[in-house]
């Protein structure tokens, strides 16, 4: 029973430690409600358009290094955590569908609209991340890939405010502090965060 607590306290603190990419694009943007809340999510999950999709945009216009529609990143050589990057970044494109993507180039080839993954260890044993869409780079701290589902949902989430997602639902990969339960994996409403409005 302690290993399970643990574990779901970690799994809470992985999604809800960054906060600061929302706020400081519109501290005005509040929680979406529940009841609006169970409407869009089942809207995303027919693939139907959500009413207002800026509710789930974390300010009013695309990040400026991704208005093409790419999200180009390089990703700091001792980022010790490949693997779920890279499932992270498959989860995200296919949940994108052409429509958008992710793109990883190498650090010669960056330019100013190439975001930084940055790994930036933290001992206190959390999974943990920070996006920091107004400086194109996102943080992840983990003293270890214990908890490697944990780790793949940080770095999606990140990559989703990354992207203009706010804090949505709970039930998805951009639930925020106050939403349970959380995903680890992209959910249709996550997709809708970033295309609908934007990219559709």
């Amino acid at each position: 029973m302690r290993k399970a607590l643990s574990i779901a306290a970690i799994a809470v603190v992985a999604l809800t430690v960054a906060p600061s990419a929302s706020a400081k694009s519109d501290q005005t943007r509040s929680l979406i409600s529940p009841a609006t809340c169970a409407s869009i999510t089942k809207l995303a999950n027919e693939g139907k358009p959500v009413p207002d999709p800026s509710i789930l945009h974390d300010a009013d216009s695309v990040p400026s290094y991704f208005k093409s529609g790419v999200l180009k990143y390089k990703v700091a050589d001792d980022f010790p955590y490949r693997e779920q990057l890279d499932a992270a970044v498959a989860e995200w494109n296919d949940a994108l569908d052409g429509k958008a993507s992710l793109k990883e180039v190498a650090p010669s080839e960056a330019d100013d609209d190439t975001i930084a993954i940055i790994y930036k260890p933290e001992p206190n044993g959390y999974v943990q991340g920070t996006a920091y869409p107004d400086h194109g780079m996102l943080f992840i701290k983990a003293a270890t890939a214990q908890y490697p589902e944990a780790l793949q949902g940080t770095i999606a989430h990140e990559l989703g405010h990354m992207m203009g997602a706010g804090h949505s639902c709970a039930h998805a990969l951009m639930a925020g502090a106050n939403q349970n339960p959380i995903s680890y994996h992209v959910t249709p409403l996550d997709a809708v965060a970033v295309l609908q409005g934007q990219f559709d």
